[in-house]
């Protein structure tokens, strides 16, 4: 007996009798389901792997940054502990603040392209924001490069 008449035969009850239509309409809800609930589990899986992973200590970020800013980069952090005097432009914080200076190097020696500064509660957390901050620069980056060769103009010059 072929697999197609093993599934008739099954799904027959193993004889002539058809089965009621009530059972196969619960068994066609039951893989419509199924099938929905692998859709969605392959989109949450897809979305995930996209997102590039956080960074979690000093030697991750020194790997990112790396890769992000080929021509070199540099940091410098500032812990400010109970009661320091603190920039002014500093954020309102219960907590001592972390600052994280930052800078990428162009290819030529020396010279400073982007400078920017990070206020967070840890350290972590802003070589965490150091790293997305690069990470966003380079999107832009991209996105105007797309605008360009497209032929569109995005800021009046």
């Amino acid at each position: 007996m072929n697999m197609v008449g093993m599934a008739w035969a099954l799904a027959n009850r193993g004889g002539t009798e058809i089965a009621p239509p009530w059972e196969t309409a619960i068994i066609m809800t039951a893989v419509a389901v199924l099938a929905v609930a692998c859709a969605l589990i392959a989109a949450h899986l897809r979305r995930r792997s996209r997102k590039p992973k956080p960074v979690a200590d000093q030697w991750q970020a020194m790997a990112v940054m790396g890769e992000l800013c080929p021509h070199g980069w540099q940091a410098q952090i500032t812990l400010y502990g109970w009661g320091a005097p603190i920039p002014a432009d500093a954020p309102s914080s219960r907590v001592p603040l972390v600052e994280l200076e930052w800078k990428q190097f162009d290819e030529e020696p020396g010279r400073v392209v982007v400078a920017r500064r990070v206020w967070a509660p840890t350290i972590g957390e802003a070589l965490h924001s150091m790293v997305e901050d690069r990470r966003t620069d380079l999107a832009l980056e991209q996105i105007e490069r797309e605008a360009e060769e497209a032929g569109e103009q995005w800021i009046d010059e």
